[in-house]
């Protein structure tokens, strides 16, 4: 008998489970893995992972541990900073002295790239009938917002830089 509480249930949040991928598609190419490895690096399966990313799978969900174990691995913390600006937080460091090297730089201004592009493409594909639904809407705004924060990211990561006149 299924419970009757389930209707409950909290729907997973569209825009923490891209982060939580984008954070584990980074993993995979920085690190030459597939999917099904990284999901064996974190305890699980890779289709246990997939029907953890897929936002209509309401069986499975991220626990709060494998979300830890996530961050850890892949280092990015992307997922919690999501959670804290849900919540009008702001997160930040409290490590000093932090540094970025090129190729860290030349990732985020890929990834800023890709982040507009699908911005982009989103917005022309609802605007082709001449008509805004609201879930055309709802994700021209989740793209628009994390188009921003890519090139948040790569600005935050500017300042980190070291230029050669600083190396010296």
């Amino acid at each position: 008998m299924a419970s009757k509480y389930g209707n409950n249930k909290r729907q997973k949040e569209h825009g923490l489970l891209v982060t939580i991928n984008k954070s584990i598609v980074a993993d995979i190419k920085r690190n030459d893995i597939d999917r099904g490895q990284f999901a064996n690096e974190i305890g699980t399966t890779g289709g246990v992972l997939a029907n953890k990313l897929d936002r209509q799978n309401i069986t499975n969900d991220f626990s709060i541990t494998e979300l830890i174990h996530i961050m850890e691995i892949t280092g990015d913390y992307g997922p919690l900073k999501y959670l804290c600006e849900m919540f009008g937080f702001v997160m930040t460091s409290s490590e000093s002295g932090e540094s970025i090297t090129i190729d860290q730089l030349n990732e985020l201004t890929d990834e800023a790239q890709i982040e507009q592009a699908e911005s982009f493409s989103t917005n022309k594909k609802a605007f082709k009938d001449g008509k805004i639904t609201n879930e055309e809407k709802e994700n021209m705004l989740k793209e628009g917002m994390e188009a921003m924060e890519a090139v948040k990211r790569q600005l935050d990561a500017l300042k980190l830089i070291k230029t050669t006149e600083e190396e010296e």
